[in-house]
């Protein structure tokens, strides 16, 4: 390989782990806030179970409403499913229990009644009744209320953690498992959970999140410490090694839990929420913060609403993202045609490229400046090419980040084997289809031989990095190699010229 092959092999790898280290790291977190030594406690290194002991739940108590469906027990009065029925989702881990009540580390059973659209469990604690209220006020929650006429040490459990929606690709979904809390400020406190971790001070509400839902607790009245949980990590799982064969990415594979603590009477209201930001933001409480994409967060919100909009009236996200990679060649058409301009004027001008290489190899000042010479005459920027790259960096990152993790695309079906854009392609037709095509564009570009390994290696490498991702992203970038393809094919024939 020459020097100009050995630069740009360089810089094609160093996207490529570029895009590799985005990928591992670019889960929806905020900057996490210096802890202060009065609000965070030393984290304690235990051995935390995967989840609490729990009881057989036998007895079942369901509430259906519109858009959820609850089963509650008797043990602790807690929830041992809650299910999204728009999402057909299920946010309680199978054996699991949410929001149960325990004394003196153990659950109290409770009897219950129904009181208009609310149930009321009670029971008798020390002669004293210990009443616990949900009212489902709330379209995709309720609010809680515990009552006891005296001073009582009680704790509101959470510590079997959110379920794993994502059953076909659970890693990719343990990935956004996180802990927000928002006081003053709001913070992403995931990294802080070594094990355990106390929460001493106050709060407005806390969430648990997973890549498409957040569990937000609102503390509306007296609770009064908090104690987060990391769980155990998901191990020597086959599904999770098959979902990550070639471009393989760790991450985050912990799931969270909590519990509340209060030693008196105490209320906080329950949402469960798709994490989208718009919705989020409706309650204007700064729930959006938890679906925030850092700095990509405003280009991403425009990528949705385009998307969101071409979808309206196409009713496929499949085609949605066609004819967004059209939109997107438009817009960047006037760079992209220089720059197969200019590589078209730098593949003409090889042959004396070649001649100053040659008579200059010994001599790297002399080399340089006659190639600057040589561009000057003929009225080529060698660099140009770079630009349009560079400018549409963002906005590949910004559009990775939407088809990778926006709910809208969610079990979203496009034609065929197609039948959900969230998840790779189960044939790897589209990768390798990308791949192709990109082979066929770079052999349209490119004249020299010298720079045939390139041709061949870079679509190989693309296969290879785009086997696993989401089969809408595979989508939006077979769709654009086709229209680059044809841009090329114009170009050359001076159509836009």
């Amino acid at each position: 390989m020459d020097n100009d092959q050995k630069r740009t092999l360089t810089a094609f790898l160093l996207i490529i782990v570029i895009l590799l280290v985005w990928s591992f790291i670019a889960k929806p977190t905020q900057k996490v806030t210096e802890k202060k030594e009065s609000i965070l406690s030393d984290t304690v290194k235990t051995t935390t179970p995967e989840s609490e002991n729990l009881p057989i739940l036998k007895d079942t108590i369901v509430i259906d409403k519109d858009n959820y469906r609850i089963n509650f027990s008797s043990a602790g009065a807690g929830i041992k499913s809650f299910y999204l029925k728009k999402y057909d989702a299920e946010i309680v881990k199978e054996g699991g229990l949410l929001f149960s009540t325990k004394i003196s580390d153990s659950l109290v059973y409770f009897s219950h009644y129904f009181d208009n659209d609310s149930i009321v469990f009670y029971s008798t604690i020390n002669n004293k009744l210990l009443s616990k209220t949900y009212y489902f006020n709330e379209n995709y929650g309720f609010t809680l209320k515990i009552n006891y006429p005296d001073k009582i040490e009680q704790v509101l459990s959470l510590k079997s953690g959110l379920n794993v929606t994502e059953k076909k690709n659970q890693n990719d979904d343990l990935r956004y498992f996180n802990v927000y809390v928002k006081s003053k400020t709001f913070t992403n406190i995931t990294k802080e959970i070594k094990d355990q971790l106390a929460y001493k001070n106050g709060w407005d509400w806390i969430a648990l999140r997973t890549k498409y839902f957040a569990l937000i607790i609102n503390n509306i009245e007296n609770v009064r410490n908090t104690k987060f949980y990391k769980l155990s990590k998901l191990t020597a799982n086959e599904e999770i090694s098959i979902a990550y064969l070639g471009c393989a990415m760790s991450g985050n594979t912990n799931r969270y839990g909590l519990e509340l603590f209060a030693d008196s009477s105490f209320t906080i209201s329950v949402l469960v929420l798709p994490v989208k930001p718009n919705e989020l933001a409706g309650y204007k409480k700064g729930y959006e913060q938890i679906a925030s994409g850092g700095i990509w967060g405003p280009i991403e919100k425009v990528i949705i609403f385009i998307l969101n909009f071409f979808y309206s009236f196409l009713k496929n996200y499949g085609f949605a993202i066609m004819i967004f990679a059209l939109l997107f060649k438009i817009i960047f058409f006037p760079l992209s045609r220089q720059m197969l301009i200019s590589q078209q004027q730098m593949q003409l001008l090889q042959p004396e490229l070649k001649k100053i290489q040659e008579k200059y190899k010994n001599d790297p000042q002399a080399l340089n400046r006659e190639m600057m010479h040589l561009y000057k005459v003929y009225k080529v920027n060698p660099f140009s090419g770079c630009l349009p790259l560079l400018i549409q960096f963002p906005i590949f990152i910004a559009l990775y980040q939407v088809l990778s993790t926006a709910i809208e695309f969610r079990r979203a079906p496009f034609m065929l084997w197609i039948v959900d854009l969230s998840l790779k392609d189960p044939y790897y037709i589209l990768p390798i289809a990308m791949g192709v095509l990109m082979l066929i564009q770079s052999l349209m570009t490119t004249i020299d031989p010298r720079q045939r390994f390139m041709v061949i290696m870079m679509p190989l490498v693309m296969i290879f990095v785009f086997l696993n991702f989401p089969s809408g992203l595979q989508l939006y970038w077979f769709t654009y190699n086709i229209l680059s393809i044809l841009e090329n094919l114009l170009i050359k024939k001076k159509v836009f010229r």
